[in-house]
């Protein structure tokens, strides 16, 4: 459920709590014997499958039934100018001082940067996950409080399943938003290229609002084969408002003729064709164990590697083959999740 721009959420046992402000802090360290206070701030919101099932992934990987959790919500769908961002996240820093947890967990990438970073070189632990810029991006290379887990998106996997679905795929347009974490994304699909050498990378468009994004969409119909689809949280509309993703994509699937790519799930669900997702329970299990390590075994943080997850999940949107004329595979079908309608034609 979105949050409002007057307050912010928090969860603690399913109850709702508000906070605000944001003062320094100095870290703490949790008494013996105690349970483990365990702060969960998440770049986007709740309930949504992607941030839902990392947190998920790390209380599994923690495994420790006694941990208290309190879980911050920036809602960066949202909350998207560099504006909001600061405000949300001085507000969950103040969080961290009022509440005093034991271990930060921050998933995706502006959690990261306008939490965790705020501590980097303190003894307040730091775990992270669902992370694209790099450590350096971060300015948190070599920080002895920080561990964590980056997303890299499985992009060569997904264009040769997208290849086995429609072999004539060939011609790639990659498209999304401004937002400050694609750079990196950018850069790995194109150093990627070369290993597929059957494909052609076309064009890379990236615009701030929706008009651009459906310019961008038109265009490729006559010169390319299918689209990559980045980052469309940030598109805004005439007024300068964040259109919501949903209805982006529902305009894809009204509008383009085109397969196409993304690299998360809830993309499929909203009719994306096809994708090796990241795994969110990867990311989030990865984590946890990074924590545990640091709770329950002693373990420095900054001694812990920071590594992508490598095990991908595919996932096929067959409403989307048919809008499309495209008859799969059932073998195809036998080995990936497979994703009927569309969620957003689904009643509220």
């Amino acid at each position: 459920m979105p949050m409002s721009n007057s307050r912010r959420r928090f969860l603690r046992d399913g109850l709702a709590l508000a906070v605000a402000g944001a003062v320094p802090l100095a870290a703490r360290a949790a008494p013996a014997g105690s349970a483990p206070r365990i702060l969960h701030v998440m770049s986007f919101d709740s309930p949504w499958r992607w941030t839902d099932g990392q947190f998920s992934g790390f209380k599994e990987g923690l495994a420790l039934a006694d941990a208290e959790y309190r879980v911050f919500q920036m809602d960066v769908k949202k909350n998207s100018t560099p504006e909001a961002k600061a405000r949300v996240g001085a507000e969950a820093r103040r969080l961290v001082e009022e509440w005093k947890p034991d271990l930060i967990y921050t998933s995706d990438d502006d959690a990261l940067t306008h939490v965790s970073s705020h501590f980097a070189g303190q003894s307040l632990p730091c775990v992270f996950s669902g992370v694209n810029k790099t450590p350096e991006q971060h300015g948190i290379a070599g920080a002895p409080n920080i561990a964590g887990v980056l997303e890299q998106e499985h992009f060569v996997q997904s264009v040769s399943l997208l290849r086995q679905i429609t072999p004539e795929v060939r011609r790639l347009a990659v498209i999304g938003d401004l937002g400050p974490q694609w750079p990196p994304v950018i850069a790995r699909i194109q150093k990627n290229m070369a290993r597929l050498p059957e494909c052609e990378l076309v064009t890379i468009r990236q615009t701030p609002d929706f008009t651009g994004f459906q310019q961008a969409v038109r265009d490729s119909q006559g010169t390319a084969d299918a689209v990559v689809q980045l980052g469309i949280f940030a598109l805004k509309d005439e007024d300068g408002q964040n259109v919501p993703y949903q209805r982006v994509q529902q305009w894809v699937c009204e509008n383009s003729r085109l397969p196409d790519i993304s690299f998360w799930i809830d993309r499929v669900f909203h009719g994306v064709l096809a994708s090796v997702t990241v795994s969110e329970l990867e990311q989030g299990l990865a984590a946890g164990r990074l924590a545990r390590r640091i709770l329950v075994d002693g373990v420095t943080p900054g001694s812990l590697p920071m590594e992508p997850t490598v095990k991908g999940h595919p996932v096929i949107n067959l409403s989307r083959a048919e809008q499309l004329g495209i008859n799969v595979r059932s073998s195809l079908l036998l080995s990936s999740e497979v994703v009927r309608g569309f969620q957003w034609a689904k009643p509220a």
